[in-house]
Formats: structure tokens, C-alpha cells, sequence
């Protein structure tokens, strides 16, 4: 008999689907809790590529494992779809942003299912949703009320295709790491976070982490 398996793949994700098997229970105070992360993708690209399911799959089969372990688990899904690289694909395919994420997430996320990742959709985040970004928008005047975002001017890579600040790490032999086009040096009024001032306390909280050693 042959393994028909686009039929009973088909049949388990419309399953999945309806009964919802990898949702969290909300208000569950019968059992340990577990958050499960994954770096959300960029849909800056029409489709997933091979490096998209590797970190996924870890992190699934390590959720699996709690659920098994009768853990109540958070593993949700999300798209963090602003930034460049969002950016420069709409603008080499000729396309406005708002359309090319919202076709990409649509694809992304019929791509994922396909797999069968044990994500909670109910929880899937889109960083443009206006009901999700007024709360990072949120924090960020809680800290600048706080003093602890400010404004200042500092030198910084200046990448003079990107039109856009660079990391030191996203330069590499003087040149952006994305584009290939010159980084200069230049003064640039920039937004920055007080984190230094929470240097020592951040090294001393490494002590409550459960990295493995060599991390």
C-alpha cells in the first residue's frame, strides 16, 4: 500500500487546527510552567529557508518533551517584520512594505503549519500590529521618563547605501556585511538606553542563569 502522505499530512493539520493540542491553558495553576522562545523570523523573504527549521525543530522537540513531562507550555510564534531587511526587499521588488509583509507572513505561516511545529497560533505576534507595537512603544516612554533613554550624539558606521547605522559586527573589512557597499565614520544624533548602569548587576545575575558551562 502506498503512504499517501500529502493526504494524511492534510488531515493531522486540520486537526490541529480545530482542537488546538499545543495551545497554553490560561489560568492553569495545577502544573509547572514552561516558556518555550524561538527567535521570531523576518518575513523578508517570499518563503522559510533551511535556516529557519533548524533552530525551530530544537526548540519543538525540547517543548514536546515538557508537554510529555506534564508541563503546561508557552511555545508561541511570532514575525518581527520591521527593519531593513523588510525594507530593501520591498524596495528591490518594487513593492510597498505593508504589502510584502503581510503576503510573506501569509506564506511563513502556511509554511510552518506544513511542518508541524507545536507553536500556540493563538499567540502569534506580528511586530506591525498596531496592538502590538503601541506596548513597545509603551516601554520605551516609561524608560525615557525614567531617564533611562536619552539622546546623544556619537560617532557610529554609517553604511552609504543603507542610509543606516551598522553594528560593529555588520561591518567587515570596512565594508556592510548586507549590501558590500563603503562604511564610513560619521556624527549622528542617536537614541541610546542606560544599560550600563546596570552593568554590575547584569554580571551578577549570570549566577541565576542555568547556561551550561562553557556559554
Amino acid at each position: 500500500m502506498k503512504y499517501d502522505f500529502t493526504a494524511i499530512e492534510k488531515k493531522w493539520q486540520a486537526n490541529w487546527e480545530q482542537t488546538k493540542p499545543y495551545a497554553a491553558i490560561t489560568g492553569d495553576t495545577t502544573r509547572p510552567k514552561f516558556y518555550g522562545l524561538i527567535e521570531f523570523p523576518y518575513p523578508s523573504g517570499q518563503g522559510l529557508h533551511v535556516g529557519h527549521p533548524r533552530p525551530f525543530t530544537a526548540m519543538d522537540i525540547v517543548t514536546r518533551k515538557k508537554r510529555m513531562e506534564g508541563y503546561n507550555v508557552l511555545f508561541p510564534i511570532g514575525f518581527d517584520a520591521f527593519g531593513l531587511p523588510t525594507e530593501n526587499y520591498a524596495i528591490k521588488n518594487h513593492i510597498h512594505p505593508a504589502i510584502v509583509t503581510k503576503n510573506n507572513i501569509a506564506n511563513f505561516t502556511s509554511q510552518l503549519k506544513m511542518l508541524g511545529y507545536g507553536f500556540d497560533w493563538d499567540r502569534c505576534v506580528d511586530t506591525t500590529d498596531p496592538n502590538y507595537y503601541k506596548w513597545t512603544q509603551w516601554i520605551f516612554l516609561q524608560m525615557y521618563k525614567h531617564g533611562l533613554a536619552y539622546k546623544t550624539t556619537m560617532p557610529v558606521n554609517w553604511c552609504t547605501s543603507c542610509k543606516c547605522v551598522l553594528a560593529n559586527e555588520e561591518v567587515v573589512n570596512g565594508v556592510c556585511e548586507r549590501c558590500g557597499s563603503e562604511v564610513i565614520r560619521k556624527e549622528k544624533s542617536q537614541w541610546m538606553l542606560k544599560i550600563t548602569a546596570y552593568a554590575q548587576r547584569l554580571i551578577d545575575d549570570l549566577d541565576d542563569l542555568d547556561f551550561i558551562e562553557r556559554v
